[in-house]
């Protein structure tokens, strides 16, 4: 039985650390047939394509698109498998309330380094070096905040708690709570009496292979430590992160924040189903949480 555990543990880390990821060109078609981004135009816009260097010897590939004459950004975090193609959607919203934004690849994904996925361990730590980036070269009076979906809400959580309170507001759409319980919903789904114990052996290869512990990837331990605002979305009907983690991380926040659980879509799919409603909450959130002003006019 210890043999078929440890091979299930040694089959699990390596399906976790090294997913399958999405090709760039799938994302690109999807998006645009979906009509959410418009490449071209996303092309015009002023900006500048950075190799950033990590601390872990790799270069993070970052965009920094500055359209609007404001010192207000918003650094945006895509989720597992995807790449910052997939961030341009968040990114037009926000450009069109007149700031600036950061889309970035996390380690790993699209033009980044990296060799293993990390979930937000390895993660919040490139974050910390884009925004450092982006105060060194962009301007040091610079505002800015956050906004990051599934890993990237987990990674931006996990940021904010552990290395720095400097962002104004955080969006957190569709994390999870605790990566040990991500993974045991997964794994009992083939197999309620072996999920426990696989867990346990996963742990164990990713300490051996990568260095790290699951049990230290979790935004529910620190959610408390985070003083600014917090939008959190959440899709009622996600199958892939089941949407408690998300009203478990509301509950125990502690200071400013509001929650929206949209009925509409599933996993990182608020956006896409239920557009309109997403820029109406959000647009409510900054202007009477963060007390920025929001262009009404959005193109």
């Amino acid at each position: 039985m210890f043999t078929i555990i440890a091979a299930l543990g040694y089959y699990a880390s390596t399906q976790t650390l090294f997913f399958k990821l999405r090709d760039v060109e799938v994302i690109k078609r999807r998006e645009t047939r979906a009509k959410r981004i418009n490449l071209d135009e996303f092309r015009k816009l002023p900006q500048d394509d950075i190799l950033i260097p990590s601390r872990f010897d790799y270069s993070i590939n970052a965009v920094f698109v500055y359209p609007n004459d404001t010192n207000k950004w918003v650094v945006l975090c895509h989720g597992v498998t995807e790449n910052k193609i997939s961030s341009i959607k968040y990114l037009n919203m926000f450009v069109g309330m007149g700031y600036n934004c950061v889309i970035y690849d996390a380690r790993r994904h699209g033009n980044s380094g990296g060799i293993h996925s990390t979930y937000g361990f390895y993660e919040k730590y490139d974050l910390e070096s884009v925004v450092d980036y982006l105060h060194k070269h962009y301007g040091e009076d610079i505002e800015f905040g956050i906004h990051g979906e599934s890993m990237g809400a987990a990674t931006m959580l996990l940021y904010a708690g552990e290395l720095s309170n400097k962002a104004k507001f955080y969006v957190s759409d569709a994390s999870f709570s605790k990566f040990a319980d991500q993974l045991t919903f997964i794994f009992g789904q083939y197999s309620r009496l072996a999920s426990p114990f696989v867990l346990v052996m996963t742990n164990l290869f990713f300490r051996f292979r990568s260095r790290f512990s699951l049990f230290k990837v979790s935004p529910i331990r620190i959610i408390d430590k985070i003083e600014q605002p917090i939008l959190f979305i959440h899709s009622k009907n996600d199958k892939f992160i089941p949407y408690h983690q998300t009203k478990e991380l509301y509950e125990k926040k502690k200071g400013p924040k509001i929650a929206w659980y949209p009925g509409r879509g599933g996993h990182v799919e608020s956006f896409n189903r239920n557009q309109d409603a997403y820029v109406a909450k959000v647009t409510y959130f900054l202007e009477n949480y963060v007390k920025w002003d929001v262009r009404k006019s959005r193109g």
